[in-house]
């Protein structure tokens, strides 16, 4: 049977974005709440229940939990690595009904006032991935939503640091070469996942933010501490709950 003309197809953008949503939700029925958070870290390695002191779950599913912060329900989608599967996640849940995101990660720390268990807000990100330049070619910028910026600061006053990173989906391009670069440029730290998140986000109608916990300082020759980077990401924990509840981010 000969194929039906290319009118009436059904276009495969919009095909596709079905088969993403039952990818990540098809066991949620309905939408998700309108607030977020994106861990980025190694799904291999992730285990959602970090989540469970810091707020009340209600439902579990299999790739997002929606629980209780301060009176506001919130989702916490499973981890992802990368910037092509974070884009990936934002996108459909924007499709969901998120419309404010704080993704919360790691960096390498590159700024000489960043240590390992420091807390870095991106107020943008160089997109060196793949991922953002097929979002949107060009010069579009990944800039933070600077009320998000904001509110993370004030849950925190004086202790979060703001800078740019750096970000690339090709894990063995980090380098000497790349890290001395971003010292000149003036870069904070390296990441995968931030400018996708911020660019995926921007264009899906939805206001996004990162906190990045510094894991290591190649610029320094710092090594990890595994006691310092754990104690750091629990506090980006609430700090992101905290941002994503302040009354002036809705």
């Amino acid at each position: 049977m000969p194929d039906a003309p290319t009118g009436d197809r059904p276009d495969w953008g919009t095909a596709f974005r079905s088969i993403a949503d039952d990818w990540l939700f098809a066991d949620v029925d309905g939408p998700l709440p309108s607030e977020a958070v994106l861990p980025l870290e190694n799904p291999d390695l992730y285990d959602p229940g970090v989540w469970d002191k810091h707020l009340k779950i209600e439902e579990r599913y299999r790739t997002v939990s929606i629980g209780v912060y301060a009176g506001r329900r919130i989702a916490v989608l499973n981890a992802k690595l990368g910037a092509p599967a974070a884009a990936m996640a934002i996108q459909a849940a924007a499709g969901r009904g998120v419309r404010t995101l704080v993704g919360v990660g790691y960096c390498g720390a590159v700024a000489d006032n960043l240590r390992c268990g420091d807390l870095l807000v991106p107020t943008g990100a160089v997109s060196a991935d793949g991922t953002s330049a097929a979002l949107c070619p060009g010069r579009y910028p990944a800039v933070a939503d600077h009320q998000l910026v904001r509110a993370l600061h004030d849950t925190a006053p004086g202790t979060l640091r703001d800078g740019l990173v750096h970000t690339l989906d090709a894990v063995y391009t980090q380098d000497s070469a790349l890290v001395e670069e971003c010292r000149r440029t003036g870069v904070s730290g390296i990441d995968m996942e931030t400018a996708a998140v911020l660019t995926a986000a921007r264009l899906s109608g939805m206001r996004a933010a990162t906190l990045l916990v510094a894991s290591d300082h190649p610029g320094l020759g710092l090594p990890t501490d595994g006691a310092l980077i754990g104690a750091g990401f629990d506090r980006a924990m609430g700090l992101a709950l905290e941002a994503l509840t302040a009354g002036g981010t809705r």
